[in-house]
């Protein structure tokens, strides 16, 4: 009905015109209609690339067509019209304008979808200029309403009296039935305000039973806003039809979820509870606006999902290439280019960039020299551009200013290069941290005596001379003052009784930490901090002992028989055995404690109890226990020195039971000798004993 209305009044209007035009000034001249001066059109796909293969349902490509005005002969509000044919109709039918060169403003143009034509209306421009010409273009697609199946297309142009032949496309016809839980398209409508983009979700074209369905829909693309009073929802019945979904039986139920609906926190999308959609779908539609100007062939990426049945979830993306039909745009095809160089021009690796599109603030790369110096990103718009270094080289110093590109910078291979050149950061006196070196036993106590070096780098030049150098004192750290970097710590001598441990090296960094490098496979090197703590191994190597059996005069005895065992107790099998001569007796002891046993003694002299004592690591040896009394109730004696033990044997003077018998001839006991002992080889003194013997005793 509305579209009788619209022909009735254009009818009257152009009735109007008529009549009102029969009372104008004779002077006013009409507008007159030059189609001869379009020369060309074409095809390309959507890129404004070589149209190379065949055409989906819905899939857009462009319309191209070369005009050249004739000279002092075109006029302001002359036209050209130029006629679609059926097969084809217009993707996008916003008004475009026609520009030359320099950005004057040549004519206007009015696609009409109903009609299918482009009406070109030229502006003054034309009146005041000579050699006028130019190129345009516009979006269309196959109307799969007119081609139903797969097929060839003439794309013939008709402009006035002629017809031009832009070129053959294919049609790969209707798509199967497919399954459809959520979709998403976008699209731009030609009243709509600047940077305005349309989307569409379709949910349930299945008409399945599904529960909890949520939908949520966000921008990927940056500064993109959801327009909440666009937003409106319909619960309709989905069918298939030539290809394509059509919904009918709409039901307008945005009054009843627009208040479920939650625009996310920075406006750049929306959740949406819908709940069961029980064999019924819904379609849902709203604007979004870009928050700064968008370019013809800037893609906007909006992904929507669908979250159902308690756990499963369906995405759809749409990617809109905004569309502004006119002038020649070449999209995504520009390239920015930098060579990196240190003052004397040559290439420098490792620093890294920033590309940020202006109009957005979208950082479309991220790029980090190579060897060469180079890195580049590609796929860009034509605009403005800063390039920001985020990290320089090492040893040099990061720009402090950024480096704008503008559109009229890209050549003609749709591509700019900066050349960048770094300063070498000024050699910095490096500030010393304090370190601390610990020098201890299995215990954690600091020993004495370990002799250590420190050298610059990773190896040690003796002809150089140290870092520092330094000999340990018991219960004492040292603190030394190095710069960071690397160096490596030598022991020429290890404190007695303990292993000399390997280089050790280690890496001063710049907050005043220890990062050990490398350093002896059995040592034990810790780094706290700024502390470096080595623990020294005892010294387990057999060391030599002497045995020394004396007597009480100091002399070397010779006859006793000893044994030597490992432990506290004279058990088990000896780790030594030997008769004393008149020599020390050497022995070759590992670290421990040990037991001396005296089996017996040399002649004359008493035999000592157990002796206990211990090797030390650094060779000496020590008594820990003296032994039981000997037979006299008298100590061991036993010395200690060095590494020499000498025990020492008492004289065997200890009173023992001695028998006299006085016999006769015949063996028999007589009585009546008077006898008596001296003590001596002389019967001088007085007698020890004295007695007279008794008959059978």
């Amino acid at each position: 009905m509305n579209k009788k209305i619209r022909s009735w009044i254009q009818i009257v209007i152009l009735c109007l015109g008529v009549i009102l035009q029969s009372f104008a000034p004779l002077t006013q001249v009409r507008a007159a209609e030059y189609n001869d001066v379009i020369t060309s059109v074409g095809v390309e796909n959507k890129s404004g690339e070589a149209l190379t293969q065949g055409l989906d349902i819905w899939q857009e490509f462009r319309l191209t067509a070369d005009f050249v005005l004739p000279d002092n002969t075109v006029h302001e509000g002359d036209t050209t019209t130029l006629q679609l044919p059926s097969e084809i109709a217009f993707s996008n039918s916003s008004d475009i304008e026609l520009r030359d060169a320099s950005n004057n403003l040549v004519a206007t143009g009015r696609l009409d979808a109903a009609s299918k034509t482009i009406t070109l209306t030229y502006t003054k421009f034309v009146e005041n200029n000579s050699g006028v010409r130019g190129k345009f273009f516009v979006y269309v697609r196959v109307d799969h309403d007119v081609v139903s199946e797969e097929k060839d297309v003439d794309v013939n142009i008709t402009v006035g009296h002629r017809v031009l032949f832009a070129g053959k496309i294919r049609y790969n016809g209707p798509p199967g039935k497919y399954d459809s839980k959520i979709e998403k398209s976008s699209f731009q409508f030609k009243d709509d305000e600047k940077n305005v983009i349309r989307y569409n979700i379709t949910v349930n074209r299945n008409m399945a039973n599904y529960s909890d369905v949520t939908i949520k829909d966000a921008f990927s693309s940056p500064n993109m806003t959801f327009l909440p009073d666009t937003f409106r929802i319909y619960k309709v019945d989905w069918s298939w039809n030539n290809g394509d979904w059509k919904w009918t039986n709409a039901r307008d139920m945005t009054e009843t979820f627009k208040n479920q609906l939650v625009v996310n926190a920075n406006g750049d999308g929306f959740t949406l509870p819908l709940g069961d959609t029980n064999g019924f779908g819904y379609m849902i539609e709203y604007r979004a606006k870009a928050n700064y100007d968008l370019v013809d062939g800037e893609e906007i990426t909006n992904v929507a999902n669908m979250s159902y049945n308690g756990s499963e979830n369906e995405q759809s993306t749409s990617t809109r290439t905004y569309q502004i039909a006119g002038g020649v745009a070449e999209g995504y095809v520009f390239t920015i280019k930098i060579h990196k160089v240190d003052e004397a021009g040559q290439p420098l690796q490792g620093a890294v960039f920033e590309v940020i599109r202006d109009r957005n603030q979208a950082v479309v790369g991220r790029l980090t020299t190579g060897p060469d110096g180079n890195a580049s990103v590609g796929k860009l718009l034509r605009d403005n551009y800063t390039i920001r270094e985020v990290t320089a080289p090492l040893g040099y110093d990061k720009l402090t200013e950024d480096i704008k590109i503008s559109p009229d910078e890209f050549g003609s291979d749709k591509s700019v290069e900066r050349r960048i050149e770094n300063k070498k950061t000024p050699p910095k006196t490096p500030i010393e941290k304090e370190i601390t070196f610990k020098k201890v036993d299995p215990n954690g106590k600091e020993i004495p005596g370990a002799e250590l070096k420190i050298y610059s780098g990773d190896t040690v030049n003796l002809e150089e001379a140290p870092v520092a150098d330094w000999t340990t004192v018991a219960d004492t750290s040292k603190v030394i003052k190095l710069a960071p970097g690397t160096y490596t710590l030598r022991e020429f001598n290890a404190p007695e009784g303990y292993q000399i441990v390997g280089d050790i090296t280690y890496t001063v960094n710049a907050d005043g930490s220890i990062t050990i490098k490398n350093k002896g496979a059995d040592d034990t090197v810790l780094a706290a901090g700024p502390v470096l703590t080595i623990t020294d191994k005892e010294d387990t190597s057999p060391k030599p002992i002497t045995f020394s059996k004396v007597n009480l005069g100091g002399n070397e005895i010779p006859g006793a028989q000893i044994k030597i065992y490992k432990g506290d107790k004279a058990e088990g099998t000896a780790v030594e055995s030997w008769t004393s001569t008149d020599q020390p007796k050497q022995l070759n002891l590992e670290p421990g404690i040990y037991t001396f046993h005296e089996e017996a003694a040399p002649t004359g002299y008493l035999k000592v109890t157990d002796i206990t004592f211990q090797v030390k690591p650094n060779g000496t040896v020590e008594v820990t226990k003296v032994g039981e009394k000997d037979s006299k109730g008298e100590d061991n004696r036993v010395v200690a020195q060095d590494s020499t033990l000498t025990v020492t044997d008492k004289d065997d003077d200890v009173a023992r039971k001695i028998t006299f018998s006085k016999i006769s001839l015949g063996g028999v006991e007589i009585a009546g000798a008077q006898i008596k002992i001296y003590k001596g080889d002389k019967a001088e003194g007085t007698a020890v004993e004295s007695w007279t013997s008794e008959a059978g005793k």
